[in-house]
C-alpha cells in the first residue's frame, strides 16, 4: 500500500491481536483500488481513525461477528473486499458522481459497486453485470 497503514483498515482488537497478519484478510485488488481512489482524487482519504482517537474502526475489514451486527454476514467488508471512506474536501455524493462519470479511468476500473444515499463513500469489488452498480442498504 502506498497511502494507508494497517491500523487504518482494521479494528483495534484485530490490529492488536494479529498485527501484520491481518493484511491477509484483504483482497489485494481492493487494497489497490483504495490507493487508486486516493491518487485519483489527489486528496487524503480516511477509512478508520480509531488509532488517532477517532470514532471509526469498522469501515474496512469487519470480523464475522461485527459483520453480522453491522448489516450482513455476507458483507463485502467481511471478505476484505470493501471500504467505507471519506475524501477530504469532497462530499460523498460528489465523490460517487465523479467515480461514476470516470468509471473507465485506470484508477477506478476495479470498483464494481457504490452505496448510495449515505454520507460516506462505500465501494466494493463484488462482481456485477454492469459497472458501476449503486445500491441502497
Amino acid at each position: 500500500m502506498k497511502y494507508f497503514q494497517l491500523y487504518e483498515l482494521v479494528d483495534k482488537r484485530t490490529y492488536e491481536k494479529l498485527g501484520d497478519a491481518a493484511w491477509g484478510f484483504f483482497n489485494p485488488e481492493a487494497l489497490t483500488a483504495l490507493d487508486d481512489i486516493r491518487e485519483f482524487f489527489n486528496s487524503p482519504v480516511t477509512v478508520n481513525n480509531w488509532y488517532s482517537g477517532g470514532p471509526f474502526q469498522w469501515r474496512g475489514y469487519r470480523t464475522p461477528e461485527q459483520a453480522a451486527r453491522e448489516g450482513s454476514p455476507n458483507s463485502q467488508h467481511r471478505f476484505g473486499n470493501a471500504f467505507d471512506l471519506d475524501i477530504q474536501g469532497v462530499s460523498a455524493e460528489e465523490a460517487r458522481q465523479t467515480i461514476i462519470a470516470n468509471k473507465n479511468s485506470p484508477q477506478l476500473k476495479r470498483i464494481q459497486r457504490l452505496e448510495g444515499k449515505v454520507n460516506w463513500v462505500h465501494f466494493d469489488l463484488k462482481p456485477v453485470p454492469n459497472r458501476i452498480y449503486v445500491f441502497s442498504a
